[in-house]
This record gives C-alpha cells, structure tokens and sequence, in this order.
C-alpha cells in the first residue's frame, strides 16, 4: 500500500512478471517430477511416490508464499517469516490437510495416496526450501542488476 498505483497504460503482465510465473512454473515441475521418479528409483510404492509429488507442490507454494511478500527485498528476515497471523493460520490449515491427505486411510482410499516416509518427508520439505533459495538468488540478482 506504500507503493503507488501502476499507470494506466502499463499492462498488468509485466515482462518481469511474465519471467517469474515461467521461472517458478519450471521450479516447481522439476521439483514435483523430480521427487516422484526419485521415490520411483528407489521402489517406492506408486502411491508413495504420487504423495510426494503432490506434497512437494504444497510445499513449494508455502515456500514461495513466503518468497512473494517481500517482492522488492529479501524475505529471509523474522518479519518476512513470521508475516501476519492470517498468512500463517492458513499455512497451518494447509500443513493439517496434507497430513490428513498423507497418513489417513480413508484419504489415502480416496485419493490414491500412500504414508511418506522420514526420509521422503525430508525431500519434500528439502524441493521446498530450495525453492525458496532459488527465487531469493533470482531476485537478489535481479535488484542488484538494476542499481
């Protein structure tokens, strides 16, 4: 709200923010992708390896939530994780959700899903973080390009 309005005659898809939807799109394919052949590689039930790319996309998008909200700076600060009550209330919903889709059985019965493993946990939050990395690296490069 400290920012002012953008001119009329600008479009509202910028070229920058046409770049960041394909950068992140691709992000967040290879990670969900990427998950699910590596749980494939390993033997992992089908269902197992569904779960994974699918919490990975949840994943990503919690990370990247937090990556957005500081679009001019840098979010890794307290102020930028810790954000507003209803930002992280909606987060916590979210995260009881892919529990319940994850590790109950009449979830699992219905969507196909199967239990994700400690390690496999750890590579879905890992895709997340990454995520996250990656976006601050492009946007830190692309504020110190311009100055």
């Amino acid at each position: 709200m400290r920012r002012p309005p953008r001119p009329a005659d600008e479009p509202i898809l910028s070229a920058y923010l046409l770049w960041r939807t394909v950068y992140v799109t691709i992000l967040m394919v290879a990670g969900a992708f990427g998950l699910f052949f590596w749980a494939e590689s390993r033997g992992l039930p089908i269902e197992t390896a569904r779960t994974m790319a699918v919490n990975a996309i949840v994943v990503m998008e919690l990370f990247y939530l937090f990556a957005v909200r500081h679009i001019h700076g840098t979010s890794l600060t307290w102020r930028g994780f810790l954000g507003t009550r209803a930002v992280l209330l909606g987060i916590a919903t979210v995260i009881v959700g892919q529990i319940a889709f994850t590790y109950l059985p009449f979830m699992q019965a219905a969507f196909g899903t199967g239990a994700v493993g400690l390690t496999e946990g750890l590579a879905v939050i890992g895709t997340g973080v990454a995520l996250l990395l990656l976006v601050e690296m492009e946007k830190r490069f692309r504020l110190t390009r311009r100055r």
